[in-house]
């Protein structure tokens, strides 16, 4: 028993829709400006997992018996040793509190003659290094328009072998069609 005019545009009609979302889906993996927002997303979570690892989760909340048994005097007299249990484990939060006591420390003292002399001396090579970051990041910005002219290429390309697969099978079904009601 063959199929009836309607099942087949029923059938077509699926058929191009799944086609469609297919190109789309396509359209949106390859997408550059999909693959950006995907890398933003991705090193915004990795901040903050450092971020929650190095300061704790909003979420965290100290239990009762230990809120209790600290009181502000406790606290000022064990403060060294409270530093050096929260700190141990965690050598993010160790870089960052002698980080913080290095940059206050640099802060606070006057800068020495040697230092001045060393910063003009090195002065032309920071400069060198800096136009080495630039022209890296000229290249790598280079390779990242190569990659998405690449991807757009293969996405015109999927586009068209899937536009010549709806309209052979839009073909194959009026066949199909002219054949039952004949």
């Amino acid at each position: 028993m063959g199929a009836t005019e309607g099942d087949l545009k029923r059938q077509a009609g699926e058929h191009r829709a799944q086609m469609g979302d297919t190109l789309e889906a396509i359209g949106d993996r390859l997408s550059p400006d999909r693959i950006i927002e995907r890398r933003k997303a991705a090193v915004g979570q990795g901040f903050r997992r450092v971020k929650d690892t190095v300061m704790g989760s909003p979420d965290y909340q100290e239990p009762m018996p230990r809120r209790v048994m600290h009181s502000a005097s406790d606290a000022v007299r064990s403060g060294p040793s409270m530093l050096a249990d929260q700190a141990r484990g965690n050598p993010i939060a160790v870089g960052v509190v002698a980080f913080g006591a290095g940059l206050l420390l640099a802060t606070v003292m006057p800068k020495s003659e040697a230092e001045s002399r060393v910063m003009e001396e090195a002065q032309p090579q920071m400069q060198n290094a800096m136009s080495e970051l630039k022209d890296a990041g000229r290249e790598l910005a280079s390779g990242v328009q190569e990659h998405a002219r690449d991807a757009g290429e293969q996405l015109k390309e999927a586009g068209s072998e899937a536009a010549s697969n709806v309209k052979g099978q839009a073909q194959a079904s009026a066949e199909d069609m002219k054949g039952t009601a004949s």
